[in-house]
């Protein structure tokens, strides 16, 4: 048995789209089952396929199971759910003598038998002879598998016998349906994975009309278009049918139309169809109607209409054109002369930019005219000449650019100022220029002094303003602005003068860091890294007695730039908090510092620290070795602070009293690093702070 050669002719004009599966595909290391149902008024139909061609040729041998799994009744959900074995024998491919009715009536149905049954399978067309006769014999299992799939596709009927569909009539609709459908493997089998479907009897699908039909109008023929990607998991194929009085349609054709552009990777959007007719001038009227993988016919597309008509197939060639001193410009073009009889003349057309809208700017041209002189020169001139034909069909040249000498840019633009609000809006304006063939301006920013500045406007602007966004909350505290004019002819000035704006300063400073303290008696010796913020002025430090409730914090002293600071006159056995704050030149305050607690309590306890603490630099292991001892075993732990050059101290780890040496594997070459290590007392008070610096 081997396929008919009109209906392979037919299916090598067309690229197939298989609802469930697609020639071409590679193997992958676990096969499954693919569905898709549609519900009708006393049924369920359900459509299947594995998706790879080893898997189909298994399970032609050893058939499908299809088991119905009743999920709910009467809106009540089932638990477990109602199962029913609907195949009391596994479905396979029916017999050969079973095909023979409809195989000699469809040509789908013979392409399924000869796919299932057929003792070879070779596609008319293929290449033949040698290394070519080798590569089809390869493929021989890959073509039956994509083959049987588009047949099946195109006929529901003839997938029904070959074991890939069946109906279901045994449903109600006040129930709900979950299917499930395996391959009836045996176990030494590598498993194909199952496929599950859910159907509602009560949500009929209605199938739509294709949609977005349109005509291109050729020379007796007519392109049609419509939408594809929308609908192609619901039509596998259409019909084009056509009228010549837009009532009584026709098929164009027994066999359905593919798409033959839908390919893995790059899906189509649309389809496309070109009908010939015998002449043009005559109306036809085109629809569409859409397939199912189920083999049902959904309602047809809007009409749409269109005629062929003649084209012209020359076109005029712009050669040259030379400048004239009066400012006018000569075109001039070439166009066959044999072409002349076939138009009624030329016209000139203008744009001022090559993509932009041509207007004709000097019309009624006689054929035979194959040079033109233009006196309305504008800066810049886009020119084609179009040969109209005579019977309505057009052609148009390439476009050629003029431009008329003019090197001379406009001045510098002055006059610029500006202001950026709290938001980070800026605006600013200048002075407009004199010259009366500019185009506009170009709006340029920078973000640091010296660096090179980046351009805003894509476009020149006529008007001398600009608003821009600039973000406040980042670390330059500048930005720089400078304007360009630029003429007609696109002759660019110099830079302006640089326009230098202060933005305004949102930005907390950062907070300063108590470093040390150290009780003498009733004085307090407190000590603080300044704030990493350059603009800071002050810093404020505070005071609070805990002792008592009811006491507020009180400034004790203010600085520009000292770190230290001895409170005195403080009462024994009373416990203070100290906090300290950095404020910049605009008066925005930092958060407090993390506040320390300050017992005054007379002990020789809070005057111990650690003893012989020291950092060593390794540099080929690429560490910092810090190590201490406890004089006296009465430290309970440790805190390690860390400052990198003239940064902020930050906290580094925080140790318990047994461990007296760590490393520092983050450290980094050529910077130097200062450590702090503060006692925790056995009391839970602090001893006072060590400190040592290592250059790395």
């Amino acid at each position: 048995m081997k396929i008919r050669k009109h209906i392979i002719g037919f299916f090598l004009c067309c690229i197939p789209f298989f609802t469930i599966g697609q020639s071409g595909q590679k193997e992958v290391a676990s096969a499954s089952i693919k569905i898709i149902g549609q519900a009708n008024e006393n049924s369920i139909m359900l459509r299947w396929a594995v998706d790879q061609p080893t898997a189909w040729k298994r399970a032609n041998t050893y058939g499908y199971t299809i088991e119905r799994f009743t999920i709910s009744r009467n809106g009540t959900v089932l638990n477990p759910p109602e199962r029913k074995v609907l195949t009391s024998i596994p479905l396979k491919p029916a017999p050969l003598e079973q095909w023979q009715t409809m195989v000699e009536t469809d040509n789908h149905a013979a392409i399924l038998a000869q796919a299932i049954y057929g003792e070879s399978f070779e596609v008319e067309g293929n290449q033949q002879g040698g290394l070519m006769e080798i590569v089809n014999k390869a493929k021989e299992l890959e073509q039956r598998f994509s083959f049987a799939l588009f047949a099946a596709d195109m006929n529901f009927e003839a997938a029904k016998i070959a074991g890939l569909g069946y109906v279901d009539t045994q449903i109600k609709s006040t129930e709900k349906y979950f299917y499930k459908i395996k391959v009836a493997l045996p176990e030494n089998f590598d498993p194909i994975e199952e496929g599950t479907l859910a159907v509602d009897p009560n949500k009929k699908k209605i199938l739509p009309a294709p949609i977005d039909l349109f005509v291109v109008e050729g020379d007796q023929n007519i392109m049609l278009s419509w939408e594809y990607e929308l609908f192609k998991s619901i039509y596998t194929a259409y019909f084009i049918e056509r009228s010549e009085d837009g009532t009584n349609f026709k098929r164009l054709g027994d066999t359905p139309l593919i798409n033959m552009n839908d390919k893995p990777g790059a899906p189509a959007k649309r389809m496309y169809y070109i009908d010939t007719l015998s002449q043009n001038n005559k109306t036809y009227y085109y629809r569409v109607v859409g397939l199912s993988s189920f083999g049902k016919e959904g309602p047809p597309s809007e009409v749409v209409s269109g005629q062929g008509k003649h084209t012209l197939a020359y076109t005029a060639h712009i050669k040259t054109y030379t400048l004239k001193e009066n400012g006018s410009a000569s075109l001039f073009w070439e166009f066959p002369k044999e072409g002349e009889s076939l138009i009624e003349g030329f016209s000139l057309n203008r744009a001022s930019k090559a993509n932009g809208v041509y207007a004709a700017v000097v019309t009624n041209i006689p054929s035979v005219q194959r040079e033109l002189t233009y006196d309305q020169l504008q800066p810049s001139n886009y020119f084609t000449i179009t040969a109209h034909g005579k019977g309505g069909k057009n052609t148009t040249s390439l476009a050629v650019f003029v431009q008329p000498i003019d090197s001379i840019p406009p001045t510098v633009p002055v006059g610029l100022t500006g202001i950026i609000d709290s938001t980070g809006i800026a605006k600013i304006k200048w002075d407009a220029n004199t010259e009366k063939d500019m185009l506009g301006y170009r709006v340029f920013r920078g973000n640091k002094k010296g660096e090179e500045l980046s351009q805003l406007t894509i476009d020149p602007i006529t008007k001398t303003a600009f608003v821009d966004t600039v973000q406040v909350a980042s670390l330059n505290s500048k930005v720089y602005y400078s304007v360009v004019a630029v003429d007609q002819r696109f002759n660019m000035s110099d830079y302006s003068e640089m326009l230098i704006l202060d933005k305004p300063d949102i930005v907390r400073p950062t907070s300063p860091i108590f470093s040390s303290y150290e009780v003498k008696n009733d004085t307090v010796h407190l000590g603080w890294i300044p704030s990493s913020s350059e603009d800071v002025e002050r810093y404020e430090l505070f005071r609070k007695d805990v002792t008592t409730t009811g006491n507020d914090w009180q400034q004790i002293f203010d600085t520009k730039k000292d770190t230290i600071y001895v409170d005195t006159g403080l009462q024994m056995d009373h416990k203070y908090r100290y906090a300290i704050f950095a404020t910049d030149q605009n008066g925005l305050q930092s958060l407090p510092s993390t506040p320390v607690t300050i017992s005054i309590v007379f002990s020789k306890l809070n005057l111990q620290t650690v003893k012989g603490m020291q950092g060593i630099a390794d540099k080929e292991e690429k560490v910092i070795h810090l190590s201490w001892r406890n004089p006296s075993d009465v430290f309970t732990g440790f805190i390690v602070y860390k400052k990198k050059n003239e940064g902020s101290s930050r906290l580094f780890r925080e140790l318990p009293g047994t461990i007296h040496t760590i490393k520092d594997d983050t450290a980094t070459p050529n910077n130097t690093y200062t450590y702090y290590i503060r006692p925790i007392l056995s009391n839970g008070k602090y001893g006072a702070t060590a400190s040592v610096i290592v250059e790395f």
